[in-house]
């Protein structure tokens, strides 16, 4: 198997800790920016998602699970 041959010299691949650190916290900003656009976007939603996506289920109870498929399970309790 060939190893590929990098797009970038090295060199440009050093940079300094802050600047990754600075990087990777603009990165989680933008995405729970994304996460709230997504959100407000299905609160708005005059789609009838919520109800498109119970039909699902309704649909296709086989790939639902049930209480009896957990049954040593307590909801909230500790794992």
């Amino acid at each position: 198997m060939a190893t590929p041959t990098p797009q970038r010299r090295i060199d440009a691949l050093d940079v300094p800790v802050e600047k990754v650190v600075w990087d990777l916290a603009q990165r989680a900003r933008e995405g729970r920016v994304l996460g709230r656009i997504a959100e407000q976007r299905h609160q708005c939603n005059d789609d009838d998602c919520d109800r498109k996506f119970a039909a699902l289920a309704e649909a296709h109870p086989e790939a639902c699970s049930t209480p009896a498929d957990y049954p040593d399970w307590t909801p909230g309790g500790a794992a």
